[in-house]
Parts: C-alpha cells; structure tokens; sequence
C-alpha cells in the first residue's frame, strides 16, 4: 500500500514522505520541488543535502539544498539559479503525488513533478513538467538533477539492444559531472 504523510524533517516542519514500504521519498513542502531522500525504507538515502541549509525557508538567493530537482536547459545564470524557497502545492494522488512550485516571477516557468510509486515493487516513476504562462514562445527544456551522495552506487537502466545497423543515432545521454 502507498502511502503519503505529513511530518517534520530536515529543520522543515511541512514535510512528507511517500512510502511503498519497501522505498521512500521524502520532500519538503515550504521549498521547492526538491526530493532530499530517496532509498529503501529504514535505510540511508542515495541523495545528497547541504546540511547548512537544511530547513531554511524564504529569501531571494538560490540555494543548493541538495537532493533531486528540476531546473530548465540551457543554463543561464539570470534563468536557471531561480530561487525556489517558497512552498509548493502538494497533490495526494492514487499512486503517489503531485508537487507544483508556483510561477517562477523571474522567467514566466512553472515547475510540477509527479512522482508515481509501484505497490508492490522497489519502483519509482518521476514525470517532469515544464510550463511556460508568459504570452510568447519560451525556447527550453526540463533538466532533471539529481545531487548524490560521496561514493555511492546508483543503478541506471539503458535502452533495449539494437544493432549498429538498425540504429545510428544515440539512445539517451548520461552526463556526470566530477563536483
């Protein structure tokens, strides 16, 4: 059975967590969209989080509180560093939840993150949405981060095998950076 409930965490006294019972999710509701935990239940998580800003709330400075988030490609400083210290709507759904983060002021961008959960696997589905409310064509792409912890494991599934002849052109990207 899936569950959501409320409760305090990281220094945030709006918090949630997801649970199958095998995985959880943890995400703060007074800042975001950021999941800070992610691991199988009763267990250390696989994410990262800047332990000095844990529970922080409001200002206008970005802040890299760690963990999961979605930003917009390509980077800018001016667009990309948005703050996202406010609170977020959070939407029970069936099979898991709904997050949406207000309308960016700086860039006319909304951010929502579905997150899906399996009920009777160690199986999580984000769906990542960017929407653009300003009256003109905003060129972009939803960039989905994720900080991890210092030498961890992460498992990450490729595409189906295909020949060299049936396919020539890439079948995802991975990009890792050293920091």
């Amino acid at each position: 059975m899936i569950t959501l409930t409320e409760t305090a965490w990281g220094g945030w006294q709006h918090a949630y967590t997801l649970t199958n019972g095998m995985i959880d999710v943890i995400f703060p509701a007074e800042v975001g969209i950021r999941l800070l935990h992610f691991g199988f239940s009763g267990q250390p998580g696989v994410l990262a989080t800047n332990p000095a800003q844990l529970g922080m709330t409001g200002g206008d400075e970005w802040r890299i509180y760690g963990g999961h988030r979605l930003w917009h490609a390509p980077e800018d400083r001016a667009r990309t560093y948005a703050p996202d210290n406010a609170p977020i709507q959070v939407q029970a759904l069936s099979d898991g939840v709904r997050l949406t983060q207000s309308v960016e002021a700086s860039t006319g961008i909304a951010k929502q993150l579905e997150i899906s959960m399996s009920p009777d696997r160690a199986e999580l589905t984000l769906t990542h949405r960017l929407t653009n409310t300003n009256l003109w064509a905003v060129e972009c792409a939803a960039w989905a981060l994720s900080v991890m912890q210092t030498d961890g494991t992460a498992i990450l599934p490729l595409p189906p095998y295909r020949s060299h002849t049936d396919q020539l052109t890439p079948a995802g990207a991975l990009v890792v950076w050293a920091y």
